[in-house]
């Protein structure tokens, strides 16, 4: 999707609604910008140039953008259920944010949880050893070509080789 593509779909609510987040959590908001920044690099230096499609690299990406918007949100609160809650909301509204197809939003909605989950699972180790971990987990991703199940599925999925 080129960026005109993508200003033609954003809805006033959509904005409005980052707005409002900003100012009710100024600090949390920041920390995703900044998890997300890092996600793309790392992305990008694990995958380069194949992130943005429906595979294993894409997996990857959801769930470390997960892990480090946790991981980053941790700094500011150490009540674990507030940072799970932000994250969650956050990269579902993401998902809404940008219109995306149903099986590639469901994918992506679905890796997201697997990197919160881990996140739990890992949230004292650093960036560096979340990337080599989240690799091995990417060792067991499975490929899926439907929704059927996909809730019952406790590893990273992705759609296409």
């Amino acid at each position: 999707m080129s960026f005109k593509d993508l200003i033609k779909t954003i809805k006033i609510g959509q904005v409005k609604q980052l707005i409002i987040w900003f100012f009710k959590h100024p600090f949390f908001l920041v920390a995703t910008v900044y998890a997300t920044l890092i996600t793309i690099r790392i992305a990008q230096r694990e995958f380069p140039g194949i992130h943005g499609k429906h595979n294993k690299a894409n997996a990857f990406r959801h769930a470390l953008w997960n892990v480090l918007i946790a991981k980053k949100c941790k700094r500011f609160s150490n009540h674990l259920p507030k940072v799970m809650n932000w994250t969650t909301t956050f990269t579902n509204w993401h998902e809404d944010f940008l219109k995306n197809e149903d099986l590639p939003r469901f994918m992506d909605l679905h890796n997201n949880e697997i990197g919160r989950k881990l996140f739990v699972a890992w949230k004292d180790q650093n960036t560096e050893s979340l990337v080599k971990l989240l690799k091995v987990e990417l060792s067991n991703a499975k490929k899926i070509s439907k929704l059927n199940n996909l809730n019952q599925i406790e590893n990273l999925v992705f759609l296409e080789d």
